[in-house]
């Protein structure tokens, strides 16, 4: 039942009025909110346009394969948001940790194979978005030697990269790169001809990593010693090669759009200084023939800040998760889901100065796409200079962190969230959770509501304060001379959570799901410490 007000002309009937907000985006409905009473009022009570609007405000999409209806909806969200907000789940579960050694966590689902080939798939459950856990296993019968592995379950896609073959005593530099069926483990019903991709490669002492974006599989191909490092991209359905880049510079990637690529490059300075740089390569407009990165014409760097000559720069990697255009499959039923552009990227950079230290840098998607005007032939001209896009495009941190496993255990980062744990002084010694939410529009919101703030960097307590969350604006800063040559000052602001938790292992990583933190104990299991089961 509506309520009528003399405050607003009762020109039309409150249902149509409801029609039209409903045409309206998130942003048009919060300013109609400010009309007046009457608008607020209709908006405040029609659960689907609070809905959208907290929906927008959350960064989350609707789910439209979910036939629960929007003050469902709506109840579910507000759950889902509080509890990342606190850090507050209600149950643990605990997954054994398979010792074959090949692992995935991408789209809600944790693989694993096992020693006699197989692969084991949990769908991690969710309260708050009803979804249920699923187990299942498959083994596939060809090939026999898998090196590595990519999914994505939204598509029943699973990737496996095959060691090369041995033949009359000699081994093939092919890779066999094989187009499956999550489901089955037998050829991907969308994949045409042999249902494999071979990709001839100078080394055989090669690491992977592996990411896909609807069409395309990317694999970067990581060479040991003096060997040249290469990114490949294919349409993995026709098998058609899109990009192929080498250097002994790439370090490492990340999808950013459906047509363009993150790289992470350490390059060498006329100098003789290694310096760290970001390079974005739109790769439908490139040619797909092997090239060095420097004969790109369709590209533009982002520099970082100039290291201290003291630094010695050790490594340099990018991750995202999920991929751009990811969404969960429609027989979830998802409610909502995150939205494609709530994404941040994290740079980690490790240095050496006296002791090893640990930097990341955090960006946000809009930051890196903004200045796509840029690309070109790789050229001065076509590079940023750090100070027209990181003091206020990111955040530069360093992490308290001396678990090198970080690197190993890479998935901490998911949409605008990043997780990493400590265990130091600073956390008394106890094994400590943190999540650093760079939400901009749940941001400001909690700061409109009048959200506890702090007036100096998380990262320079003394003490952690846990359970307490805090809107963070304070900028981080860098002093001239330590680790870089200039004053460094970063301010993109973020959310901040820490949570104590005394009987983990102060040894064990973590990793971040859309519903999920888990906890890797590489001595006992994975911990799935879920916010919504």
């Amino acid at each position: 039942m509506w309520h009528k007000s003399s405050q607003f002309p009762n020109i039309f009937p409150t249902e149509l009025v409801v029609k039209i907000l409903e045409e309206l985006d998130a942003f048009s409905l919060v300013r109609c909110r400010s009309v007046c009473r009457l608008l607020r009022d209709i908006i405040a009570e029609t659960a689907r346009l609070t809905y959208d609007i907290e929906l927008a405000i959350a960064e989350q999409e609707d789910g439209t394969s979910c036939s629960l209806s929007a003050m469902e909806k709506l109840d579910l969200l507000r759950n889902q948001q509080a509890r990342w907000v606190e850090l507050k789940w209600s149950s643990q579960k605990r997954y054994p940790l398979n010792t074959a050694g090949l692992w995935e966590l991408f789209g809600n689902v944790l693989a694993q194979n096992t020693l006699d080939g197989s692969f084991v798939f949990v769908q991690l459950p969710s309260e708050y978005r009803k979804i249920p856990e699923r187990e299942w296993r498959v083994k596939p019968n060809t090939p026999r030697f898998v090196r590595d592995f990519g999914m994505d379950p939204s598509q029943d896609l699973l990737v496996l990269i095959e060691t090369p073959r041995r033949f009359a005593g000699t081994i093939s530099r092919y890779h066999r790169i094989h187009i499956r069926s999550m489901s089955t483990a037998t050829r991907h019903p969308l994949a045409t001809g042999t249902g494999f991709i071979k990709h001839l490669q100078s080394s055989l002492d090669i690491s992977y990593s592996i990411q896909i974006s609807m069409d395309f599989l990317a694999i970067f191909f990581h060479a040991a010693g003096l060997s040249v490092n290469e990114i490949v991209i294919w349409e993995w359905k026709s098998g058609l090669m899109k990009l192929h880049l080498t250097g002994r510079e790439l370090r490492s990637f990340c999808l950013l759009s459906e047509r363009h690529i993150l790289l992470s490059l350490i390059t060498n300075q006329p100098d003789g200084e290694d310096q760290a740089e970001l390079l974005v390569v739109d790769f439908e407009k490139e040619e797909n023939h092997k090239q060095s990165y420097f004969d790109i014409t369709h590209g533009f760097k982002l520099s970082l800040p100039v290291f201290h000559p003291s630094v010695g720069l050790r490594s340099f990697t990018v991750r995202s998760d999920p991929s751009p255009s990811w969404s969960p499959r429609p027989d979830l039923e998802a409610p909502f889901h995150k939205a494609q552009d709530a994404q941040i990227f994290v740079a980690s950079i490790w240095v050496q100065k006296n002791t090893l230290r640990h930097l990341t840098l955090l960006i946000p998607r809009s930051t890196l796409l903004q200045n796509m005007d840029l690309s070109g032939p790789m050229s001065n001209e076509s590079t940023l200079a750090w100070e027209a896009w990181g003091p206020h495009g990111s955040r530069l941190m360093e992490i308290h962190t001396r678990n090198l496993s970080f690197e190993i255990w890479a998935c901490h980062v998911f949409g605008t969230k990043f997780v990493f744990s400590e265990c130091s002084r600073r956390s008394k010694q106890k094994y400590t959770l943190q999540v650093f939410d760079f939400n901009q529009k749940a941001l400001r919101n909690a700061l409109s509501q009048g959200h506890k703030l702090s007036e100096s960097d998380v990262l320079d307590m003394d003490y952690l304060e846990c359970d307490s969350s805090l809107c963070v604006t304070a900028p981080n800063i860098f002093p001239a001379g330590d680790i870089f040559t200039d004053e460094i000052k970063t301010t993109l602001p973020y959310r901040w959570i820490a949570k104590m938790m005394p009987s983990i292992r102060a040894s064990c990583s973590s990793m971040c799901s859309e519903d999920s933190i888990i906890v890797v104990d590489q001595v006992r299991m994975i911990h799935t410490i879920s916010h919504m089961i």
